[in-house]
């Protein structure tokens, strides 16, 4: 049971990583889309960065939020007593359904964004 419990803490701490990580990641590449792409002000400072970031930071919290499931399962596993299941349980259908959300967010903003691109492209 040992191994296991080192084992889901590692992978805690690994999605801790993942979605600090993500933070500066996305933090990065909206920065680097805002002040060195091509175009205007006013087009960069149109919300292409914050797409950008909200994506990029979308696609980080699916994996942290990932990673932390396959933790509560685990801690599921060494942990007998029926409270702390159920309170795993309920966390485990949270994290599921912040997911689930995210990735649907994460799909539908990237197509507005294709969406806006090829509109800007015909317009040329």
């Amino acid at each position: 049971m040992e191994i296991l419990e080192l084992a889901a803490e590692v992978i805690d701490f690994v999605a801790v990583c993942l979605l600090l990580a993500g933070i500066v990641m996305a933090t990065i590449l909206a920065l680097r889309e805002c002040f060195w792409s091509e175009g205007s002000w006013a087009e960069r400072l149109s919300g292409s960065f914050l797409i950008t970031f909200r994506i990029t930071l979308g696609r980080w919290l699916l994996a942290g939020l990932e990673a932390l499931i396959v933790s509560d399962v685990l801690h599921s596993i060494y942990r007998r007593t029926l409270e702390e299941i159920g309170i795993l349980g309920a966390i485990v259908a949270i994290r599921t359904a912040l997911a689930y959300f995210l990735d649907h967010e994460i799909t539908r903003v990237e197509e507005r964004d294709e969406a806006a691109r090829k509109q800007q492209e015909s317009a040329k």
